[in-house]
């Protein structure tokens, strides 16, 4: 090789990589340029437009003053818009959004806008409100780190949202006004979408865009003031296995929703924390599924890789407070009315929700209503003042606990045993340490095959029914070291079940007016296995301890005092059952029996056990009469 070709290629190759060496490591330049107050959208858009290949940090500030936007704004990704306070930027135009990220060289995942921020103004679309047609305020699409923050967004027409965040990661909304919908439709304020076709995410940039299923991951929504809306943030449409994940809603004021305040469906890894909730048919509904699905859960697109189904959601909601929230009337129909509702089904249980620290008050139907959410925790609530029970557990809500609650004033549903909490088809569930104070029925029920649960250590006051009660095959529960005081009815009661523990319990009824201390129906039909041990009960109307149609019951080492009746009555059909040992005093065993009489159950029915998305429950009218010796008043 000629030297000097050599030394000359190994001079030009030098000077070459020393050259690219800064290229590579080159800062981008900050810009800044400024709006004179009135600017029209164009010529918005001239400033908007220096970053249209993204080279700049741009910085676009924008003085008080009002501005007539007639065309939908295209903002590029490293800018920022710093809008005065009292810049008003009102929409006049129905096609397009008032702002959206551009997404002319859209390839899908979440590049297509990065690194913008819009701090400030007013953004007002009133003036189309009325026009029963237009879009989002906001709107961004394939997109990571979005700022948006002091700015009040507000007034757009039917079928339209204020922010629309489809397919966008890492992104915060703070410190945000948002308010002002006319219209029927139920959208959110703040919707959360999945990319999958234009129908769902409507974009005057469609053609451009790859319609990936791409969902929202790492959104924080916090310190905003939503309200007069029907939903304030969340989804209404789902993709088969596609998941929103890491989402936290947090500080918020949510107030004047018609429908729902956050409504999220099949989201991952989510918290909802130190919200304020307030008149609003749902403060939170978590769910996996609606009976109207086949609208809302679609098939996903060809190429998307599908996830499994989430063996635990991870869906905290804790330290929220709940007020005022009620009934949603829709013609002659109510529906909804929680505080807190999840929703699974068999084929999508909904596993692994927490509930801790919330408040919850003045609530027309259920504080906490939870459906097929198995391995769930409901913990250290206060609930008050709620119309059907205050925490109610349904269908599959297996293996969960339910602990450190505090319950007053729940449940004036007529023919139910709606009170402080109840379980239907949900077994080994715990309930342990709630206080439960004036349930307008049972104070904690089971029914419908809730089998081997633990009720631990509760202490209930003044049920007007019963203050433990266990319906309808709920069998081989624990019913231990609970306090009952001034209940109704009858202390603890069961009805058609053939086993339970029943022990350590102290129950203290009021003098004329509680009638059995422990009033055991069983199904005669069936061996029982029931044990009664070590129960401490004072002052009944009645008995102490009465059983019926329970085969093969041990009562032993109980302590009864103050009872007008026997301490302990075993009836004819209670073959096999017998006291071992109890402690009495104070008691009339006189009365003679006469068996042609009945006595009538306490008149309540189990659950339908489902519950569709209306939030509609009924309760059945299956009264049932078992013989014994004597009707009692």
């Amino acid at each position: 090789m000629n030297k000097k070709f050599f030394y000359g290629f190994i001079l030009v190759t030098t000077v070459f990589l020393l050259f690219q060496k800064p290229i590579q490591a080159e800062a981008r330049q900050n810009k800044v340029v400024s709006a004179e107050s009135g600017d029209t959208s164009a010529e918005l858009q001239k400033l908007l437009d220096y970053n249209k290949d993204g080279s700049y940090n741009l910085t676009i500030n924008i003085p008080s003053g009002t501005y007539d936007l007639r065309s939908e704004l295209t903002i590029y990704s490293n800018t920022t818009i710093n809008a005065d306070a009292d810049a008003k930027l009102n929409r006049n135009h129905q096609k397009g959004a008032l702002i959206a990220n551009d997404l002319s060289k859209d390839n899908g995942g979440y590049t297509s806008g990065e690194n913008i921020t819009i701090k400030g103004g007013i953004w007002d679309s009133v003036s189309i409100s009325r026009m029963n047609k237009g879009t989002e305020s906001f709107r961004f699409i394939h997109a990571s780190n979005i700022t948006i923050k002091d700015a009040t967004i507000r007034n757009v027409p039917n079928g339209s949202h204020l922010i629309t965040f489809a397919g966008v990661k890492n992104s915060l909304i703070d410190n945000c006004k948002l308010y002002g919908y006319v219209g029927t439709m139920a959208k959110e304020a703040i919707q959360l979408d999945i990319v999958h076709s234009k129908t769902l995410v409507p974009s005057t940039q469609a053609a451009s865009i790859k319609y990936d299923d791409l969902a929202c991951d790492g959104i924080q929504i916090t310190n905003c003031d939503i309200r007069d809306y029907p939903r304030a943030i969340g989804s209404h449409i789902s993709i088969k296995g596609v998941f929103h994940k890491n989402i936290t809603i947090s500080n918020n004021n949510l107030l004047n929703l018609r429908e729902t305040a956050i409504k999220l469906y099949n989201y991952q890894n989510v918290q909802i924390s130190n919200n304020t909730i307030s008149n609003t048919s749902v403060g939170v509904l978590v769910y996996t599924y609606l009976s109207n699905q086949s609208a809302h859960y679609l098939p996903a697109l060809q190429d998307t890789i599908k996830e499994p189904l989430p063996t635990n959601y991870n869906i905290v909601i804790k330290n929220n407070k709940f007020y005022h929230i009620l009934q949603l009337k829709t013609g002659d129909s109510y529906s909804w009315g929680e505080a807190i509702r999840t929703i699974g089904v068999a084929s999508r249980p909904l596993n692994g929700v927490t509930i801790k620290n919330n408040t919850i008050a003045d609530i027309e139907r259920y504080g906490i209503l939870m459906q097929q959410s198995p391995s769930s925790s409901v913990t250290n609530n206060t609930i008050k003042s709620t119309s059907n029970s205050g925490i109610y557990l349904i269908n599959g809500c297996d293996y969960s606990v339910i602990s450190g609650n505090k319950l007053a004033q729940n449940g004036n549903v007529k023919n139910s045993p709606a009170g402080g909490i109840g379980l239907s088809a949900s077994s080994n569930v715990t309930v342990s340490e709630n206080t439960i104070t004036l349930p307008a029925n049972d104070g904690i029920y089971l029914y419908n095959n809730s089998d081997t649960c633990a009720i631990t250590n509760n202490t209930i006051t003044q049920a007007k029914n019963n203050g433990i009660a266990l319906y309808s095959e709920s069998n081989e529960s624990s019913v231990m070291n609970n306090i009952i005081k001034d209940y109704n009815k009858f202390g603890i009661y069961t009805s058609k079940i053939n086993s339970a523990i029943v022990n350590s319990n102290e129950i203290y009824g009021r003098l004329g007016r509680s009638q059995d201390g422990i009033h055991l129906l069983g199904n005669n039909e069936i061996t029982s296995n029931y044990a009664l041990e070590n129960n401490h009960i004072e002052t009944t109307k009645r008995y102490g301890i009465f059983i019926d149609g329970a085969l093969n019951c041990y009562v032993g080492s109980n302590t009864i005092s103050n009872t007008a009746k026997n301490t302990v009555y075993v009836a004819d059909n209670s073959d096999g059952s017998g006291t071992i040992y109890d402690e009495s005093e104070d008691t009339d065993d006189s009365e003679d029996i006469d068996d042609s009489e009945y006595i009538e159950d306490s008149g309540y029915t189990e659950d339908s056990g489902y519950i569709e998305d209306s939030g509609t429950s009924t309760y059945g009218n299956n009264n049932m009469t078992q013989k014994i010796s004597k009707t009692y008043n």
